[in-house]
């Protein structure tokens, strides 16, 4: 089974993503999330439902 992330942990990965400051490589490189496309979907997912 995978390793569950809260809500708020996402927000604050994409947090500098959203202000330009890192790329999504970069942040999940940061906090060693073993995927980028997980971060992209994050991303997405708060761009669509803000």
């Amino acid at each position: 089974m995978g390793k569950h992330y809260t809500i708020k942990f996402k927000l604050q990965v994409i947090q500098p993503i959203l202000n330009r400051k890192m790329s999504i490589r970069e942040i999940a490189r940061f906090y060693n999330i073993p995927s980028n496309a997980l971060v992209g979907t994050w991303l997405k997912r708060f761009e669509k439902s803000g």
